[in-house]
C-alpha cells in the first residue's frame, strides 16, 4: 500500500498544475507548520529532531507550534537539522521557483 506522501509525489510529478498549486499552498503555511511537515517527511519524531539540534523536545514542540512565535534562528537551526533551507522568494519569482520544486 502506498503512503500518502508517495502518492502525492507521484501526482505532483505527473501534473505540473497540481505541483504549482501545491507549492503555492505549502509556501503560504506558517514556517512552523512547514517545519513540522518536513520533519515528518524525514520520519523524525520531535525527540529525534531535538537530539539533532541538541535541545530538549519541548523546544521543538514550541518551535512547531503556531501559537508560539519562534526566533528565526530556531527555525533555521531546525530546518538545517531536517536538511532544508529557509529562503525568501520575491513574489515575481515564485512561479519560476515553484516550477523547480
Amino acid at each position: 500500500m502506498k503512503t500518502f506522501d508517495k502518492h502525492l509525489q507521484e501526482i505532483l510529478a505527473t501534473n505540473p498544475a497540481a505541483a504549482k498549486a501545491h507549492a503555492k499552498v505549502f509556501a503560504e503555511l506558517p514556517l512552523s507548520t512547514q517545519l513540522a511537515v518536513m520533519r515528518r517527511r524525514r520520519s523524525l519524531s520531535q525527540r529525534d529532531l531535538a537530539l539533532k539540534m541538541k535541545v530538549l523536545q519541548p523546544h521543538v514542540a514550541r518551535t512547531e507550534s503556531t501559537a508560539h512565535d519562534p526566533k528565526i534562528s530556531s527555525i533555521i537551526k531546525a530546518a538545517k537539522a531536517v536538511r532544508c533551507h529557509v529562503m525568501l522568494i520575491p513574489d515575481e519569482s515564485f512561479d519560476q521557483v515553484a516550477a523547480l520544486v
